[in-house]
């Protein structure tokens, strides 16, 4: 990388090799290995390590630093909580701006996009995006096409953890999810507010239901303990020498200091 990339340019690139499985959950970062890998100081690097941690990607453990962090059954259930609740009202937002005569077109070409992962022509393109990419993409879309400051704030830190989950199911990239995306579309731009919220919500709890049993069994229920360092033992004691539980006591006992004073 030249030049100099920022901490955001960074954490980028680490959150996509995250996301991926390039860097697996529970492995350790270490900045002078990313640093030598993306040809930056170290300085860039530790700073967009919080980047990362702040939207989930990372934990920082005890005498372990950063590392990736291990999704969980929960942690699929709470994105999912989210979306049911975030996206409907994003694409009732879109549609409101859509009837008020905003621009849809960036979502239609990302609807686009997303019909040519679900009907590839070259399913062998390096270069073409997958499937659960371009989902993502469309769902960023409609977010940025209802221009709620306070919603795509909230939105974008749960983003991130949306694509990760998309990549760990592949065989949801079905021509059938792309058919409700063009009929959310569809309602968005014709400016149906309600039948836009309503679909989105339906798709949000189909989506729910069809794949949390395929990450119940790819994700474990609960995040693994924090590794500990190993307590030394405790050094023997010399041989022949004093057990100080054995030695007399030298202060006087009540009854001694009684008779003393007698």
């Amino acid at each position: 990388m030249s030049p100099e990339p920022t901490p955001a340019r960074i954490a980028h690139a680490l959150r996509e090799q995250i996301i991926t499985g390039e860097l697996a959950m529970g492995s350790k970062l270490n900045e002078r290995e990313i640093a030598e890998r993306l040809q930056v100081s170290r300085i860039p690097v530790r700073e967009a390590l919080p980047i990362l941690e702040s939207e989930g990607f990372i934990t920082t453990q005890p005498r372990r630093g950063a590392v990736v962090h291990v999704l969980t059954v929960t942690d699929a259930a709470e994105v999912f909580d989210l979306r049911r609740q975030l996206e409907p009202m994003a694409s009732a937002f879109a549609a409101r701006r859509a009837a008020a005569g905003a621009d849809v077109e960036p979502m239609l070409a990302a609807l686009r996009s997303a019909q040519g992962a679900a009907h590839p022509v070259d399913a062998t393109s390096a270069d073409a995006a997958p499937p659960s990419t371009r989902n993502s993409d469309l769902h960023e879309e409609i977010i940025a096409l209802a221009d709620h400051a306070l919603l795509r704030r909230v939105t974008k830190l749960m983003s991130g953890r949306v694509r990760w989950l998309f990549r760990l199911t592949p065989q949801r990239d079905t021509t059938a999810m792309w058919v409700e995306h063009r009929e959310i579309v569809d309602a968005i731009v014709a400016g149906q507010v309600d039948v836009a919220e309503l679909l989105t919500a339906a798709h949000v709890e189909r989506g729910r239901l069809e794949s949390m049993p395929l990450l119940t069994g790819l994700l474990p229920a609960e995040a693994p303990a924090p590794r500990g360092r190993r307590r030394r033992p405790a050094p023997a004691a010399p041989v022949g020498s004093a057990d100080p539980t054995d030695s007399e006591p030298t202060d006087a006992g009540p009854t001694e200091a009684t008779e003393a004073t007698a």
